[in-house]
């Protein structure tokens, strides 16, 4: 992208790695500058065609054979998006981080199991290979990459996730691969234990959310048996002691 047309944008530096760390969270491989770019040109664009859609309303000449309405809805849930799109991709980039933490956290346990085994370290992940779902191209990947090079296949698929989790796994199993030392078994099983702790913090926000929706929804009962039966009550008698005084 040139220089000028950032500079038009406003876009800044830090704007862009903020958007690289999200996308990457996402797991979304998309330059960030180009997406920043696009997603700030595409404001003025909805905005231009909400604009268009407004005037058709008084000048139906304008209208394409589609209801100005519409088009106006369309463009407003647009430009929301656009206008939040950091919320949206950091929500999705906790879904992935906890799909992510849950799969790692399978391999790390079944690995466990491999303890006293006598294959190498690659057999053993081979094993795992098969309780992996979302991730399973990214670890399938770096098992393919294994003989070519361990650590840089590891790096690899640190970078392809790009979560702590992630990063976490690949240093555990490259020590692991280095020295197959009992002792790395037990850092393993450590690692074990902040997942499931990263899990059962989730799952407790989760619980906590469902449980806030919950009670603003028994709520919603509660204001329409006022909104019914008690509000005229208390308007008449506001009216009656109007009507005294």
């Amino acid at each position: 992208m040139p220089s000028w047309l950032f500079a038009c944008l406003r876009i800044s530096s830090q704007n862009i790695e903020e958007k690289r760390q999200l996308l990457l969270g996402c797991g979304i491989w998309m330059d960030a500058a180009l997406y920043e770019s696009v997603r700030r040109l595409s404001i003025v664009g909805v905005f231009a065609i909400g604009a268009l859609a407004y005037g058709a309303k008084e000048y139906s000449w304008l209208a394409f054979l589609i209801e100005p309405i519409y088009v106006m809805m369309g463009a407003g849930c647009l430009l929301i998006f656009l206008l939040f799109d950091k919320k949206t991709l950091a929500q999705l980039k906790e879904q992935r981080a906890h799909r992510i933490i849950k799969e790692i956290y399978l391999i790390s346990h079944h690995l466990l199991y491999y303890d006293n085994s006598h294959m190498n370290l690659h057999a053993k992940l081979l094993l795992c290979a098969g309780h992996t779902r979302y991730i399973k191209s990214h670890f399938q990947c770096m098992l393919n990459e294994w003989y070519q090079g361990a650590e840089i296949a590891i790096q690899h698929f640190q970078a392809r996730l790009g979560t702590d989790e992630a990063h976490s796994f690949g240093e555990t199993i490259n020590a692991m691969r280095l020295n197959e030392h009992s002792s790395y078994y037990e850092l393993l099983k450590q690692r074990i234990q902040d997942y499931k702790e990263k899990m059962e913090l989730v799952q407790a926000s989760k619980k906590e959310t469902v449980s806030y929706v919950l009670f603003v929804l028994a709520g919603l009962p509660i204001l329409n048996t006022f909104r019914v039966f008690m509000y005229p009550w208390i308007a008449d008698g506001q009216r009656l002691f109007n009507a005294i005084n």
